[in-house]
């Protein structure tokens, strides 16, 4: 008696992935009659070809399978054939109901329902059909014949798996991520979203998409789970670490001021340019104006040897050991064989493959207080009801970063995305954001060297500030139109977090909280009429003093109608800002050039 496989649910219980039953068409060759006859009636109605059919009829096998997984109407027609040598059996297919949602994640089977790919893959174990053996009697002509009592069992479902992703989060991520792909055509994209005091995987979203049901329609690239597969340089998002390596180590303190070479330096041989020219700049300043020259000058002040150890402890270079297949390590060099040149790069995020999972996990450390926890995407093993059976064990804590320190990186990236830092449009409506963007230039694999139009662009940070619930990380590839961070990807994290913190019940601040409903947030200038008083509430009424008052509405930055499409879109207001260089950046070493471009 078959017992088939078992389904997926989300941390809600939606099922995610389960088996449908389905009459699938086999023979035995040696039994059939007329086999050519046979072979052409099959053919009318299992739509294949006559030839293939009688091809397995001449098998010398006494079973093959005709066609896997008949529709009703093809069972119902077989049925009505009577063929000697061909049976009608139970069989189960996999089905997936929100088709591409967390299509990656998720995976697929085979026919013979072995996982191939995902979670179907990682949990085959707990999944797969486990089949009973029960004995009957069978007559002359092979029927089978029960002789209890009682009536024989009925097919049971195999344990099952509770995720921890959110179906409707998932939606959204997924939503979001493909609208700004679109906007940019972009070759793809990721977005992970962890639980920041958990580091439980909400949300974790690719792009191009891949709907299971149709697994072997699709080439193996669209199987790839990026955020596990790939890594890449993650630009100035990796200031972050280095800040909080050097603050940890005692190398600088949050007073200290770096000269950042009026935005032109050769260090280590090699000339590095700023997008800006900045003079003296402090340590949170470095952070929110993401000084390439301020960080080489850190990270050769760190040194190889501690630089490298804070990278290891933050978690790149190493398996993050979540529960999906094809993670791989990134790229992280012993720190002994870095020249001068590699540490300087290393500092703001070249030299260096990590993936977006290592990345998230690793901001999470800092929204954790300086503990990193292990992400994962499990909650437990469930019945074939859907009741627990067994829960995870948590994942044990370690300490990277002491909590003061940690407070200090989280102030710094809050100021990232206030005016006149590079992630002003990471802020959803009356929410407070630590984050940091990140603009990185791509390697071509022909010519070794870093091509001139080819970008990825980051931004990941939590949300919120005071108590982070969500860390979000997002990843957008060869964007066209634009390429920084601060433009490309942090719309993805305001328009996911407005959406998804309403969602998991953490309301708006009160200093910060959202407009009434239709009605566009408005800014009075101070040398203006003072404001309309707290009575005016209704919509209505506040469009109807406003047309009497002198208001001014900020505009939205439109990407490629701003200054360099966008970048720094409240740097205008920055007394320390500039315009930006026609030639933001050139970073030659050996045959390879670089940039970093926030």
């Amino acid at each position: 008696m078959p017992a088939y496989r078992g389904s997926i649910y989300d941390r809600q219980g939606r099922l995610l992935s389960f088996s449908v039953p389905q009459r699938s068409l086999c023979a035995d060759p040696k039994m059939a009659e007329n086999s050519r006859l046979l072979s052409g009636q099959l053919a009318a109605v299992l739509g294949e070809p006559q030839n293939t059919i009688k091809r397995k009829f001449e098998s010398k096998r006494r079973f093959v399978w005709l066609k896997r997984h008949l529709t009703d109407q093809q069972a119902l027609a077989v049925e009505d054939l009577k063929g000697q040598g061909i049976q009608l059996v139970d069989d189960y297919k996999r089905f997936y109901p929100y088709r591409q949602l967390a299509g990656q994640v998720l995976g697929f089977v085979g026919l013979d329902g072995k996982g191939l790919e995902g979670i179907e893959k990682h949990f085959d174990g707990v999944l797969r059909e486990n089949p009973l053996k029960v004995e009957q009697v069978r007559d002359g002509v092979r029927k089978c014949l029960w002789l209890e009592d009682a009536p024989p069992p009925e097919p049971l479902e195999s344990y099952g798996v509770r995720l921890t992703l959110d179906a409707f989060l998932q939606y959204v991520c997924e939503y979001e991520l493909e609208k700004i792909v679109d906007q940019y055509q972009a070759r793809a994209g990721e977005v992970v979203v962890l639980d920041a005091q958990t580091s439980e995987v909400l949300a974790m979203a690719n792009w191009p998409s891949f709907d299971p049901n149709f697994a072997f329609k699709k080439n193996a690239d669209a199987w790839r789970n990026r955020v596990v597969t790939d890594a890449f340089e993650p630009g100035s998002t990796f200031k972050v670490f280095l800040m909080s390596a050097a603050l940890e180590e005692g190398i600088v303190r949050e007073s200290d001021r770096l000269f950042c070479e009026n935005g032109k330096a050769k260090i280590a041989g090699h000339m590095i340019n700023d997008t800006h020219p900045y003079g003296w700049l402090t340590m949170p300043e470095v952070i929110k104006y993401s000084s390439n020259i301020g960080a080489s000058k850190l990270a050769l002040q760190l040194g190889n040897d501690r630089y490298y150890k804070y990278i290891k402890k933050f978690g790149f270079g190493s398996l993050t050991g979540i529960e999906l297949p094809g993670e791989v390590k990134g790229l992280v060099r012993p720190g002994k064989r870095w020249r001068p040149i590699d540490l300087a790069t290393t500092g703001f995020g070249q030299s260096i493959g990590v993936t977006a999972l290592q990345l998230t996990a690793a901001i999470a450390s800092i929204a954790n207080g300086g503990e990193y926890i292990q992400p994962t995407i499990i909650k437990g093993i469930v019945d074939s009801q859907g009741q627990p059976v067994k829960y995870l064990e948590p994942r044990p804590r370690r300490r990277v970063i002491q909590k003061a320190t940690a407070r200090k990186i989280t102030n710094m990236m809050r100021k990232v995305t206030e005016e006149g830092g590079t992630g002003v449009n990471a802020v959803p409506e009356g929410y407070d954001v630590a984050g940091k963007t990140g603009t990185a230039q791509v390697m071509d694999p022909e010519t070794r060297r870093y091509a001139s139009h080819k970008y990825t662009s980051l931004f990941t940070g939590f949300v919120p500030v005071e108590r982070p619930r969500l860390v979000i990380t997002v990843v957008i590839h060869e964007p066209h139109g634009a390429i920084y961070g601060g433009v490309v990807a942090a719309p993805v994290f305001r328009n996911f977090a407005a959406k998804a913190l309403p969602h998991l019940g953490v309301l708006p601040s009160s200093k910060g909280a959202a407009p009434v409903p239709g009605v566009r947030s408005v800014k009075v200038n101070s040398d203006q009429s003072p404001k309309a008083p707290a009575s005016v509430q209704k919509t209505k009424e506040f469009k109807e003093v406003t047309k009497s008052r002198n208001v001014s509405v900020p505009r939205e930055t439109v990407p490629g109608k701003n200054s360099k499409e966008g970048l720094n879109t409240g740097a205008a207001k920055s007394k320390i800002s500039r315009p930006v260089p026609e030639s933001l950046y050139t970073l030659k070493a050996e045959k390879r050039d670089a940039k970093g471009i926030d």
